[in-house]
């Protein structure tokens, strides 16, 4: 018999959180169909018994010092056009990322349609053009007529729900029509393959949307088994609240609900992560209630004045009515430019930053708490990205596990992985087991580490050897082959 890949020698750590072993894997087609331990003889293959003898490899891949993991998911991208312009997706394979959950912070591509002005966040995702998807079932066809290395799951953002039904008239709260409206459309969305709403309550196109807006579009998910992830109103000085917010949305809709990039934003804001995590495990007792993080103290978003004042150093990294603008800190441009730094946000806007904000020692706090995911909130279409792009996943392994030794790699593997996986409902995904998926990251847990930095942030990861997605690799020795095995996935199945 035939076997597409035997992985051999290689130690697996399967995504569970349990310890590592040693096996060879067996791969046909897109899924593993045996895990071998090293005295066996005989294996099982759809009901069949087999000597080991009689098998033959189309491929085989030597793992000897590697370690096999499932595939990692960013919980947290948006990468909603990204898959159509980079079907590569180089960014996220070079990290071993295999499936991305994009769709965040309250804006998608789909479903969209709108021809007016948008307000921010929207343009972080491209330009007018790149909204031609009306409903998730489009957005769907386009991806599989022509998918990406990568495989993607979306959620349906608020924002885009509120744009379109208020015709733009985002100042204030949505009046019970306009609830029922956006309410359609999500339903709808859901049933074509949305997995679930997000939320961007920070930001101007949803910042007047009252709690009661969203708990009632919230609980339209439960039907459908969907998920509810949220960018805070607030996560500066009135963090505690919006944490409190978002517990009390997700408890009333009765949906698993996920914090997004949770931090404490601003000097004096530092240190409160302490009460926002306890918070958090004590809601955790009651009801479905998760987070995720990225491994960095510094965000990226819009140019947006609110956020510059808060943030004690701010790069410009890109602005759409000065094209040749250099990567530079905001005083210095304010200087060149000789105005104010909140005349400079008018003169620049859109545009985009990089806030330097956040403390260590919360970050630490956060990134280790017990089932916090990890999710890159990368944003591809900047001139400059952040380096989290490039470097979220190999930086959790490299440094905050090997180097800095917060957790073990096991747990560091489980939190990219299987916790995601069963989070999001993303069947048979995120685990190293029979008749699961072949997603898998063979990397080297020596010198694996991000290699991304604010000033060459396009710079891939070091250590990871080969990526595989559905059976197929898509990333090996430093370079994408340029294989699009991805697929959409419409995980719901939420246990």
């Amino acid at each position: 018999m035939k076997i597409d890949y035997l992985i051999k020698n290689g130690t697996i750590i399967d995504g569970s959180g349990d310890n590592r072993y040693e096996a060879d894997i067996l791969i046909s087609d897109d899924q593993i169909v045996s895990i071998l331990s090293k005295d066996q003889k005989t294996v099982k293959i759809n009901d069949e018994n087999y000597n080991l003898n009689d098998l033959s490899f189309n491929n085989i891949i030597d793992a000897t010092s590697f370690i096999i993991a499932p595939g990692f998911i960013d919980v947290h991208t948006h990468d909603d056009q990204n898959i159509f312009i980079d079907r590569s997706m180089s960014c996220k394979i070079s990290q071993g990322v295999t499936t991305c959950i994009a769709g965040n912070c309250g804006i998608s591509l789909a479903p969209f349609d709108y021809s007016g002005d948008v307000p921010a966040p929207i343009p972080l995702l491209g330009d007018k053009d790149a909204y031609r998807f009306s409903s998730v079932s489009s957005y769907k066809n386009a991806f599989n007529n022509s998918p990406s290395s990568i495989n993607i799951s979306l959620l349906t953002g608020h924002s885009m729900l509120r744009v379109q039904v208020m015709n733009g008239e985002i100042n204030r709260g949505a009046t019970k029509d306009e609830i029922i409206k956006m309410q359609n459309i999500l339903e709808n969305s859901l049933i074509e393959g949305s997995i679930g709403l997000s939320t961007g309550l920070a930001y101007p196109a949803a910042n007047n949307a009252p709690t009661e807006e969203i708990i009632e579009l919230a609980k339209v998910l439960k039907k459908y088994n969907g998920i509810f992830t949220t960018h805070m109103r607030n996560e500066g000085d009135n963090l505690v609240e919006s944490v409190n917010e978002t517990i009390k949305i997700g408890k009333l809709a009765d949906v698993r609900t996920v914090i997004s990039h949770h931090k404490c934003a601003g000097r004096s804001n530092w240190g409160k992560s302490k009460e926002t995590l306890k918070l958090i495990k004590e809601a955790k007792k009651e009801q479905n209630l998760d987070l995720d993080c990225y491994p960095y103290t510094a965000s990226s978003t819009m140019l947006l004045k609110h956020f510059v004042d808060r943030a004690d150093k701010v790069l410009v990294t890109w602005s759409d009515k000065v094209e040749d603008l250099k990567v530079n800190d905001i005083n210095t441009i304010a200087k060149e430019f000789n105005c104010t730094t909140d005349d400079l946000v008018d003169k620049l806007y859109p545009a985009g930053a990089i806030y330097f904000q956040m403390d260590d020692e919360d970050l630490n706090r956060i990134i280790s708490f017990d089932g916090t995911m990890i999710g890159s909130d990368g944003l591809p279409g900047d001139k400059h990205p952040h380096p989290r792009l490039w470097g979220t996943f190999p930086r959790v392994l490299g440094k905050y596990s090997r180097e800095m030794k917060l957790f073990s790699l096991e747990e560091a593997i489980y939190k990219m992985t299987f916790k995601s996986a069963k989070t999001f409902g993303l069947e048979k995904r995120g685990l190293i087991k029979k008749g699961y998926f072949a997603d898998l990251v063979i990397f080297d847990p020596n010198i694996v580490i991000d290699k991304a930095t604010y000033e060459k942030p396009l710079t891939p990861a070091l250590g990871i050897d080969t990526v595989i997605n559905n059976g197929q690799i898509v990333w090996q020795s430093m370079k994408s082959l340029e294989i699009y095995s991805g697929k959409f996935l419409e995980g719901k199945s939420f246990n």
